[in-house]
């Protein structure tokens, strides 16, 4: 098998796979033999300690999460610290157990590993030159408060994209092209059409351009995170009044947004000019492209007995260059090591001459990108561990759920007692059907209101007074749906009967509603037959977290762990 060890390098359209693999920096943490070692640790376990920085940290996470309502109780503060311990144990059981070092641990590991180092070369060669200016900030407000509709022509490849988009310009209808290449049957019957969004709801290079374009215009192909689109914009509504108040009140999180899409967008065009500065071996390609066609989709973990897909090339030619790029030779063994740290949903894709250049080319920019920072004066070995670390942690605990999820059994008796026994958790829910009326202030809201009322029919009140143009097409009507999925609204629909107004209702900074009750499907109990999926995670989770627990306390016992709540009090709580 190749080296397990961290390795250097990576990929293009799939390295954006690579940079999206959900695992979540904990807080920080501290081993034992850290130089970093509090003195006073507010607990410890195993190799692991909870210093009095982390659970200041946790502490900040709760209150930020509770929108800064959390009653602060002793309580609160010694559960918090509960929890990190919890955390700290299920990592020691999983070490106890020897996941860090079996084939799925350290494959996992070197993902990690490669997440991390192209984490750390965004924020040391693409974030630090990022401005953003007032100008910016305006704009994207602006967009915040325009809806745009659109269809769209998809490509995964330029190649395709420039035909398709050949053919549009010489005439051909949108509509019949997207119908031939969608295999969506909605997208084949609607002509591409994505319906309203606005900012951040689509792939920014496709917002960036569509926000730039006039209704009824075609853009040229498009990179996205997917590949290309051929976007035709066919609606735009905005906004008629932004206040300086609305904009203040939004600014922060404008600004988030506006660094994290120029950092997207940034990327995407160094990507694509390290890609086309680079030269390629076309003939080996051709041959590598041969060599592992149908082999690629080797799992990591479940086939450690069989031969990876490196085995497929003849030896002599890991010593082979690839590509080459600013005095940086991506090799053949390069090549493969690489693609092995590729998630496997990945490789399964690679079924075509596209696909497999799009897999070297992001191996190509990977491999440039870490190679870049490990040779750089950025490159900090020790951060890059403890994130590789701490990264790590979560998983350890991410698979213990899962090996416990895997081990649960419940017998038939068991499903039926708890269908008996807990008959209120097994209904389907209070229904309605709706009709949604959406303003963009209160004074139209608190308008169309006093207009139903002096007997304008709601439909009439959304033509004059709504803004969702697609809503006024089906009357408003949202069909039914859970009176829960309402979130915090939901209260006020639990009774609501049919031809009931309820409102108005500020569902986010810039929209408004009115809510007219159209029907009311009421709760009601489900079969033992359609109520057992649900039996069955909620049995499930139970025996899940009930074992969780017993592992956690065995390992705490094993490992002698000791937790200092007295030190709670000695914890300066800034907020």
């Amino acid at each position: 098998m190749m080296n397990d060890r961290p390795a250097l390098p990576v990929m293009h359209a799939v390295l954006t796979v690579v940079l999206l693999i959900l695992v979540t920096l904990p807080l920080s943490c501290s081993r034992k033999s850290s130089d970093k070692e509090q003195v006073l640790p507010m607990a410890e376990i195993g190799d692991y300690t909870v210093t009095s920085e982390e659970f200041l940290g946790a502490f900040r996470n709760v209150f930020d999460r509770s929108g800064q309502a959390l009653q602060v109780t002793p309580s609160v503060l010694r559960e918090i610290l509960d929890q990190r311990v919890s955390f700290y144990s299920i990592v020691q059981h999983g070490i106890d157990q020897g996941w860090h070092e079996d084939y799925e641990g350290l494959h996992q590991k070197n993902l990690i590993y490669r997440q991390v180092m192209m984490d750390e070369f965004r924020e040391s060669f693409l974030k630090s030159d990022i401005r953003i200016e007032e100008s910016d900030l305006e704009e994207l407000f602006l967009r915040y408060n325009t809806h745009l509709r659109a269809s769209h022509l998809y490509a995964p490849d330029r190649e395709t994209a420039d035909s398709l988009h050949q053919l549009v310009k010489n005439g051909a209808s949108f509509e019949q092209l997207a119908r031939d290449i969608f295999d969506s049957q909605s997208l084949r019957e609607s002509g591409g059409d994505l319906g309203y969004f606005t900012v951040d709801d689509m792939d920014v290079g496709f917002e960036n351009t569509a926000y730039s374009m006039a209704v009824g215009e075609i853009s040229d192909p498009v990179r996205t995170s997917r590949g290309f689109s051929i976007i035709k914009v066919t609606d735009r509504i905005t906004t008629p009044i932004i206040t300086e108040y609305q904009y203040a009140q939004n600014k922060n999180r404008i600004r988030d947004l506006a660094i994290r899409q120029k950092a997207e967008l940034r990327q995407r065009e160094h990507m694509d000019e390290i890609i086309d500065a680079y030269s390629f071996d076309e003939q080996l390609l051709a041959d590598l492209r041969e060599w592992l066609d149908g082999h690629l989709g080797v799992d990591p973990v479940a086939d450690v007995e069989t031969e990876g897909f490196h085995s497929r090339v003849p030896q002599e030619y890991y010593g082979s260059i690839v590509a080459s790029h600013d005095g940086f030779d991506l090799t053949v063994e390069m090549l493969l090591q690489e693609t092995w740290y590729t998630p496997l949903e990945t490789r399964r894709n690679i079924d075509n001459r596209h696909s497999f250049r799009n897999l070297v080319e992001g191996v190509a920019y990977r491999a440039y990108a870490m190679n870049a920072y490990e040779n750089s004066p950025h490159y900090d070995e020790e951060l890059v561990a403890l994130s590789v670390e701490n990264t790590f942690q979560n998983y350890l605990n991410r698979r213990l759920y899962r090996t416990l999820e895997s081990e649960v059994e419940i017998p038939a008796h068991v499903l039926a007692e708890e269908y008996h026994n807990n008959p209120d958790q097994y209904m389907y829910p209070r229904e309605v059907n709706v009709a949604e009326l959406a303003v963009r202030d209160m004074d139209t809201a608190e308008k169309a209101w006093d207009a139903i009322q002096a007997g304008m029919s709601f439909q009439d009140a959304l033509m004059k007074y709504g803004f969702d143009e697609e809503a006024k097409q089906v009357g408003g009507e949202i069909g039914y749906t859970p009176v829960s999925n309402f979130g915090s609204i939901s209260p006020a629909l639990s009774e609501i009967q049919p031809g009931e107004l309820a409102g108005p209702f500020e569902m986010t900074s810039d929209v408004i509603f009115l809510f007219k009750c159209l029907g009311v499907r009421e709760a009601e109990p489900m079969t033992f037959e359609e109520a057992k999926p649900r039996i069955m995670n909620n049995l499930t989770e139970m025996y899940v977290m009930e074992m969780r627990r017993n592992i956690i306390g065995e390992t705490k016992e094993r490992h002698n762990a000791r937790v200092h709540y007295d030190r709670i009090d000695e914890v300066d709580l800034k907020l």
